[in-house]
């Protein structure tokens, strides 16, 4: 029966990171024969772009968001003033990332189709400050860090179905456009992908720390080898991600 759930989940894998992105490539040549006239190729090509965000979504909400039991058998704790330090840097480092993630999508949405080529948006440090402490604070509730995480997903998805708007409409972002020339339309779904896996590995790591108890008891459990299974899996779906995006043609 594993050997059977495997073999379907390989399989499914394979259709979705390699065949799928042949499909498409296939539906962009037959529509680019035609690129004057509204064909069903283009249409079918748009909706085939949704596909792979609403699987990630989908991944991520059932897979790697709900970690409520923690099996561990080490006795180690990690506690006192070293416990402090490292929830300080887990949820700076979270809400910055989360912050940072939303504010480039922003940024993104209004520099091409609100403010023009020309405008971007700015936050003074002081109220970046205040935002990253605010999200910092909201992560310590069970529930609102599930609310916050749905939120990361949405702006993944739509970040994620601009992204596909301006390439199939060859919207090329401004060269002045956030970190000195590195997003532009070529790369952009690659430093999407790759944030929204920093935010779940850090999202993760903080699920551990503030599982249960934790917190209160203020002492965790030093994690053993199997919660490294977790990481294996989180970076492993997402390479997969990228090595699809990789296959469409650029």
């Amino acid at each position: 029966m594993i050997l059977k759930f495997s073999l379907l989940r390989v399989l499914i894998i394979f259709s979705l990171v390699v065949l799928l992105p042949l499909i498409q490539n296939q539906w962009l040549n037959l529509y680019l024969f035609d690129i004057n006239n509204f064909t069903i190729y283009k249409f079918l090509y748009f909706i085939s772009g949704l596909i792979c965000p609403i699987l990630v979504c989908l991944n991520s909400l059932n897979s790697f968001t709900s970690y409520e039991i923690f099996k561990n058998k080490n006795k180690t704790f990690v506690s006192g003033k070293l416990l402090l330090l490292i929830t300080s840097i887990l949820l700076i480092l979270l809400s910055t990332l989360i912050h940072n993630y939303i504010f480039i999508n922003i940024n993104l949405i209004f520099n091409r189709f609100i403010i023009g080529s020309n405008g971007l948006l700015h936050v003074e440090l002081d109220k970046y400050l205040l935002i990253v402490l605010v999200i910092s604070f909201l992560l310590i509730f069970k529930k609102v860090k599930l609310l916050i995480k749905k939120i990361i997903l949405v702006n993944y998805f739509i970040f994620s179905t601009v992204i596909w708007y301006l390439k199939i409409n060859e919207i090329l972002l401004n060269d002045s456009y956030l970190f000195n020339n590195i997003l532009k339309i070529d790369n952009i779904n690659y430093i999407n992908i790759f944030l929204l896996l920093l935010i779940e590995i850090v999202y993760f790591i903080w699920s551990y720390v503030s599982n249960g108890s934790n917190l209160s008891d203020w002492k965790i459990q030093i994690p053993t080898n199997h919660i490294f299974v977790i990481f294996f899996n989180i970076i492993i779906f997402y390479l997969l991600v990228i090595f699809y995006y990789s296959m469409l043609s650029g």
